[in-house]
């Protein structure tokens, strides 16, 4: 019982701080009041749209120069790798261009070896045999 009476109080009080305050706002100190509440409002309003504004500006131009900046970091990175890729080749046609001389280096002078023993026992076969 005491809560039902507490919460009549308290909506009582409530209306009537609700009816003094609709009294105050209807008078002309209200009306103005309501009118400087409404111009603060909008001017804040205004102002937070064109912070808003601003702010996704610079967000657009900061992501642009980051965009920029990595276009920028993988072209000169894929640069890079093209050259070392370019050196590798040089460097491999060039090994594998000393491999190539040294194996026909080696196989002429395995052949000569070769054509030098067989003289050498031809010779030593028409010694034998004549």
């Amino acid at each position: 019982m005491a809560n039902k009476k507490k919460s009549g109080i308290l909506f009582l009080l409530g209306a009537a701080v609700g009816a003094a305050a609709g009294y105050y706002l209807n008078t002309e100190n209200g009306k103005k009041l309501r009118n400087e509440t409404s111009k603060k409002a909008n001017d804040f309003a205004k102002k937070a749209e064109s912070k808003t504004k601003e702010s996704l500006e610079q967000f657009r131009t900061g992501f642009d120069s980051a965009i920029d900046k990595s276009k920028e970091v993988i072209s000169e990175a894929s640069e890079s790798v093209k050259e070392k890729i370019s050196q590798f080749e040089r460097k491999s046609d060039k090994a594998l261009g000393s491999a190539e001389s040294a194996y026909k280096k080696g196989a002429e002078d395995a052949r000569n070896r070769i054509n030098q023993k067989a003289k050498e026992i031809e010779d030593l076969l028409e010694s034998k045999g004549a």
